[in-house]
């Protein structure tokens, strides 16, 4: 009992650190709470809250008094009630982001860092409030304001100093279409169909205005927690089939586009976050349906179900597949509305790998009936935005004569690296069929925005806190790319216009109708025929380079791409000349380059200079720049902490590597040769050369023809 009286003799302003430290494990009890919700409603979030703010504070009590009760029993020499309430902060703080997979080293770091800022913060108020310094602390308190704002303003400005470099050139076509990402002409209705028996949502339960059977996936979902069949009042084998729809009012048919969301947490809701893509869409002609599938999401109580992957594309499915019953009932509102013939998929993220199997169906499913059902409907195109690319059943889809568009954003803290236009890579066409196959990485998106539901941070609480917002663009911007791209995708391959293909060759097309972004695309379409793939086993030694061998580029998490490529680097004027005479050139003809630039400088001259030369057998030749085809866009570098900070050990090294080799299709037209030298004659066309000034250091994929 005396030990115990003599607990805060060291502790002068014991109450000032108890209640701070209070304070601040309070505020980590409620950013934990927020980041791993148990409810849905707003009660439920606030009683979350409440708990974790309530065993927070016992704990605390508890773990205070004993320690501090140790320490006097050892008779420490040291200020017991805040060196105990010290070491419960810094528990909490690393236990917290160790948890949440922040990584263990940035754990430890930031959260001791997090208690010794609250040591200094209690320090500070305890000094300020001193009778005898209270004038020269209040002074110096403002000197340290001012300071750390001068600090911040500085960091701020290096942190934004590479700006993104926008479309460098103008457009040297016509472009001869709308806005795609404009409404359309078309009026239409919004309606929800689905089992009517949701706990949740009122769209799909009392209120939903088309009823739909339930499904039963209970053959291969055997992992479905007691708390997630509670929360949505189902199991596997009730599976409800609900859909947020946009209908145009007149006659039809339509084309029919199913969007599906990815695995966000459950109980925040994802299905409404494309609507602002439903109205675009419908509006243009096309019916729109964002496909619910938060059921199937991870939940910080229930885990995810089994075969997780698998569900959402089998899913999809299942949509179609009542959605053909639907297109059938005299009378239904869909009844002769639907297009099967023009059926287009959308998903973002692990909705976009599930959109891509769902397209590829017969690869990961073997149920008869729902085959079937698939015979009457065709497949024309599928987009996928940041999509996961994991091997399911030991097998990726592939893509046979369905178009196909890759969204992706380099500032994406989720799926972080792009090793997902793998996919571009098993996209394949008959000769004859109408479709293309493109990608699109846009420098300043992330993962989250192109859902209006999802938010800013590409991680949940606590995580998301330590995510560099500064060169993310805004929402809008980020959702008008998306309207642009979407929009004009389904109208190519639709609604046969043509004209909005140019935009995938080359983005440039639509300069007025996106934000200012640095934007790295590749396009390919049926007619595309490949001249020279780089092979290991055929050494190159290019004279004039520092460097020219073939390697196979990795991704930014050290992940082999699907083809190799030619590394070259100069630091002086050089040439690469390629034998092109058995190649038989027609004048309608483009050579197109896939090239990426990997001279990580950060500066002007790190984008590289390079002429391209056309030369016939009696030497008659000319030489154009490659900016008037398309520029080269720079490397993409990315921040993902606080000014790079922490990006060598958040999330155990992740981030580590800033950027990654991005691939640019550049097209050279051949007639723009001839129209510019009448004397070069095709049928004599033997060398195409690429002169290098300067220095620089590229990847060239492969050079093909259409």
């Amino acid at each position: 009992m005396s030990r115990m009286k003599q607990i805060p003799k060291r502790d002068r302003y014991f109450r000032t650190w108890f209640i701070g430290f209070g304070i601040a494990t309070t505020i980590l009890a409620t950013i934990q709470a927020i980041g791993n919700p148990v409810g849905a409603d707003l009660s439920s979030h606030i009683i979350n809250i409440s708990k974790a703010v309530a065993i927070n504070g016992i704990a605390y009590l508890i773990w205070t008094i004993v320690f501090a009760a140790l320490f006097s029993f050892i008779y420490l020499p040291l200020p017991r009630i805040t060196l105990a309430s010290f070491s419960y902060a810094s528990f909490l703080s690393v236990f917290i982001l160790q948890i949440a997979s922040s990584g263990t080293l940035f754990s430890y770091i930031v959260g001791i860092g997090y208690s010794f800022t609250t040591m200094i913060l209690c320090l500070l108020f305890i000094v300020l409030f001193h009778k005898q310094t209270r004038k020269l602390i209040k002074l110096s308190f403002l000197i340290m304001i001012l300071v750390l704002s001068s600090i911040y303003l500085i960091f701020d400005r290096v942190e934004n100093k590479i700006e993104s470099i926008s479309v460098i050139a103008d457009y040297t076509g016509t472009v001869t279409e709308e806005n795609p990402a404009e409404m359309g002409k078309y009026d239409y209705t919004f309606l929800t169909y689905g089992s009517g028996h949701d706990l949740q949502r009122e769209e799909f339960g009392n209120s939903v205005d088309v009823m739909t059977p339930t499904v039963d996936a209970s053959h291969f979902i055997t992992k479905w927690e007691k708390d997630r069949e509670n929360f949505w009042g189902f199991n596997p084998s009730q599976l409800p089939v609900n859909g947020r729809t946009w209908l145009p009012k007149e006659q039809g048919p339509f084309p029919i586009i199913l969007m599906v969301h990815g695995n966000h947490t459950m109980e925040y809701f994802s299905t409404s976050g494309y609507d602002y893509l439903g109205e675009l869409l419908a509006s243009r002609g096309f019916i729109a349906i964002s496909v619910d599938e938060d059921f199937i999401n991870y939940s910080n109580v229930s885990g995810s179900p089994n075969n997780n992957y698998e569900l959402r594309a089998w899913m999809l499915l299942q949509h179609l597949a009542h959605l053909q019953q639907l297109n059938e009932t005299p009378t239904s509102v869909f009844y002769q509305k639907i297009d099967f013939n023009n059926v287009g998929l959308m998903g973002h993220s692990r909705g976009g790998q599930a959109a891509l199997m769902a397209a590829d169906y017969t690869t990961f499913f073997e149920d008869d009936d729902l085959l079937k059902s698939m015979e009457a409907i065709t497949i024309k195109g599928v987009v996928a935005i940041a999509p996961t690319d994991k091997k399911i059943q030991d097998k990726n889809p592939t893509l046979h004569n369905i178009s196909h568009l890759l969204i992706h954003g380099a500032r994406d803290a989720d799926v972080s690296d792009f090793r997902r236009d793998r996919q571009f890579y098993r996209t394949t066409f008959d000769k004859d069929y109408d479709g293309f196959n493109a990608t699109l990485y846009i420098a300043d998106a992330n993962h989250t925005q192109f859902n209006t539901n999802w938010g800013r941070m590409d991680l949940s609480l606590p995580r998301g806190l330590f995510l560099n917002q500064k060169q993310t663009m805004p929402p809008e911007d980020q959702q008008q790319i998306a309207k642009v791209y979407l929009s004009a995708f389904f109208e190519s391959i639709f609604s046969e216009k043509t004209t909005y293909e140019k935009l995938f060759q080359d983005y440039r097309y639509g300069k007025s109708w996106l934000p200012n972004t640095t934007i790295v695309s590749k396009y390919r379409n049926s007619t595309y025929r490949s001249i020279i793939k780089y092979r290991r086993a055929e050494p190159i030694n290019l004279e004039g380079f520092i460097k020219s061998d073939i390697i196979r580029p990795e991704h930014r998490q050290g992940h082999n791409r699907l083809q190799n490529a030619l590394h070259l680097e100069w630091t002086e004027d050089t040439s690469y000349q390629i034998d092109v005479s058995s190649v038989n050139l027609e004048p309608n003809d483009r050579i197109v380059l896939t090239m990426a630039n990997v001279n990580d400088t950060a500066k002007e001259e790190s984008v590289p200079e390079i002429q391209i030369e056309l030369e016939t057998m009696d030497g008659i030749f000319i030489q154009m720049p490659l900016d008037d085809f398309m520029p080269f866009p720079p490397v993409i570098s990315t921040d993902y902490t606080h000014f790079g900070l922490f990006d060598n050990i958040f999330r155990d090294g992740k981030y580590k590597k800033s950027w990654e080799p991005i691939f640019q299709t550049f097209e050279i037209p051949i007639e723009t040769f001839l129209k510019r030298c009448p004397e070069l004659k095709m049928d004599n066309i033997n060398n195409f050369t690429m002169h290098f000034s300067k220095k620089g250091s590229i990847l060239i994929e492969e050079i093909g023809v259409y």
